[in-house]
């Protein structure tokens, strides 16, 4: 646990966002997108360091599974401690660890330069929130943005389900509840229906991984709650038709029908590097109106760029990129 202290250490001084340790294989660290190596001698110490890292239980789910996601805790000098959500999985090679770093301090929406459709989202009372993009595209920090916003403005009760617990929400205005997958509940599909009787009026959820899921969160956004979940797609395109996929293809009209009258809005987002250093994301929004409800009801969301109306706060991708680029910072 030395040698992992002192490569934490190092990372974090880097201002890296990753620690990728490979049995066999030299330390390297992510630093803007880029992977960079931190020292010479291979790392070796896999089977030592799951004992310290993992639980009996993700231990096992390891064994069957190939994989297990945990978050790790650790001062790296005094008063200072860094926290990380851990991939620890099997390859050729033998072990190896995803260390993701975890800010202190969750940004705020202005941090995030979130644009205005985004901004009003977390202002309505109930309904779907979508935010989508690929692995390690910042969409668990620009949740986290919002829930903390949500607690600082609204009197409530937030409950997120996450897999694991990543950013630790402050109460404001409202009282939080945080709950990991494997830990507090067995899984977002059984965790989401608790969620339900626990008198929530926000709940987040980490993933939309099976249909079980998927159709308790659309009930819930229709009754009254107000809900925000991930999807691992590229586009607002993909992550409509990726909701439908999970169910057969006869349930694809009421599925449509049950997104167009709870969606708030959905997000995809992209990282892109700064000019002067650290990473940004780029917005593609839809927002709820007349229009795009009637088109997902309709199933045209692949002419959805046509209804962006950034007088109504959406924008394709291709104008979040630009802007950001006007704005001297890509």
């Amino acid at each position: 646990m030395i040698v992992l202290k002192m490569l934490l250490k190092k990372v974090f001084e880097d201002n890296a966002s990753d620690l990728h340790l490979i049995e066999g294989t030299a330390p390297t660290e992510r630093i803007n997108g880029e992977i960079i190596k931190i020292r010479d001698i291979p790392f070796a110490d896999g089977k030592k360091l799951i004992q310290d890292l993992l639980s009996e239980k993700q231990k096992q789910q390891l064994a069957d599974q190939g994989d297990v996601d945990a978050s790790y805790e650790i001062e790296i000098i005094p008063g200072i401690m860094l926290r990380c959500r851990v991939n620890v999985y099997k390859d050729s090679t033998g072990l190896s660890f995803a260390f993701r770093l975890i800010p202190d301090k969750i940004p705020s929406m202005d941090d995030l330069q979130f644009p205005m459709g985004m901004r009003r989202m977390v202002r309505e009372h109930h309904g779907l929130i979508l935010i989508t993009g690929p692995t390690g595209s910042g969409k668990t920090t620009t949740l986290a943005a919002m829930l903390q916003d949500i607690a600082n403005h609204r009197r409530g009760k937030i409950i997120t389900l996450e897999d694991p617990i990543e950013y630790k929400l402050q109460p404001s205005q409202s009282i939080i509840s945080q709950r990991e997958i494997g830990i507090n509940c067995r899984n977002f599909a059984t965790g989401l229906k608790a969620a339900l009787r626990q008198d929530p009026d926000v709940i987040m959820v980490g993933e939309l991984r099976d249909a079980e899921t998927i159709e308790t969160a659309l009930a819930a956004a229709e009754t009254g709650h107000l809900v925000l979940a991930t999807l691992h797609t590229a586009t607002v395109i993909e992550a409509v038709d990726r909701i439908t996929q999970y169910f057969p293809v006869s349930d694809r009209k009421t599925l449509l029908m049950e997104l167009a009258n709870s969606f708030v809005g959905i997000v995809a987002q992209r990282l892109f590097a700064k000019k002067k250093g650290g990473r940004i994301a780029a917005f593609e929004v839809l927002t709820r109106n007349d229009a795009t409800i009637n088109m997902i009801r309709s199933d045209a969301i692949f002419r959805c760029s046509d209804y962006m109306r950034p007088e109504q706060g959406m924008q394709t991708m291709e104008h979040a990129i630009q802007g950001l680029k006007n704005l001297g910072l890509i």
